[in-house]
């Protein structure tokens, strides 16, 4: 099946949800089933909290640390070989071939890359979906290394408001290798089934 190339799918060229009302083919909707499937699924990402019920996370209440740039003009200029075809490709292309809507690359404490696409700008909210997991527990494991966290430590111990879920009796290790045994339902058209949208960016 061919699709569409990142150009030819930007939620702006397709005219996703633009005008008010949106004319009807242009929609994207939920219970609608295919909100999440491509190309729709370009600016479902960008605008999930418009869809789906979400909670947002506090970062506390001290002040934000802005970002410090170093931006490293070179890395568009990188070249390898891509998986399966072989075939050398320069980095800027890379992102357009796997429908990048936005990328940030932090180097010692340096923003050395920052690029949007799509729907996404540098102020909006993109789902990370089980990127989040992959990122979470990699920070884990950063702190158990450190010293600062205990793998063995039962969750409800740092979280004591999951002492109640099938979390509370699991161990960090236990949740940071997903190997914790959940009833769950992720069908995202179910108000009642049990998944929500992870945690955003």
């Amino acid at each position: 099946m061919d699709f569409p190339d990142a150009i030819e799918c930007d939620p702006a060229v397709l005219g996703w949800m633009q005008g008010f009302p949106p004319p009807p083919d242009k929609r994207v909707m939920q219970p609608e089933s295919d909100y999440f499937s491509f190309p729709k699924l370009r600016w479902t990402v960008c605008h999930i909290r418009e869809l789906l019920p979400s909670k947002e996370v506090s970062r506390g209440i001290g002040p934000p640390v802005p970002l410090k740039y170093a931006i490293d003009k070179g890395i568009d200029t990188v070249h390898f070989r891509s998986l399966g075809s072989g075939e050398p490709m320069a980095w800027w292309e890379s992102l357009s071939a796997n429908y990048t809507d936005g990328i940030l690359i932090l180097h010692k404490d340096r923003v050395v890359y920052e690029r949007y696409f799509g729907c996404l700008d540098q102020t909006g909210k993109h789902a990370a979906m089980s990127m989040t997991k992959s990122m979470t527990g990699l920070l884990a494991e950063i702190l158990v290394v450190e010293g600062r966290l205990d793998e063995s430590a039962q969750v409800a111990t740092i979280v004591p408001e999951l002492a109640d879920s099938a979390f509370g009796s699991a161990t960090v290790r236990q949740v940071m290798d997903m190997t914790t045994a959940l009833d769950y339902s992720e069908d995202y058209a179910d108000p009642e089934a049990d998944s929500v949208p992870d945690c955003e960016i």
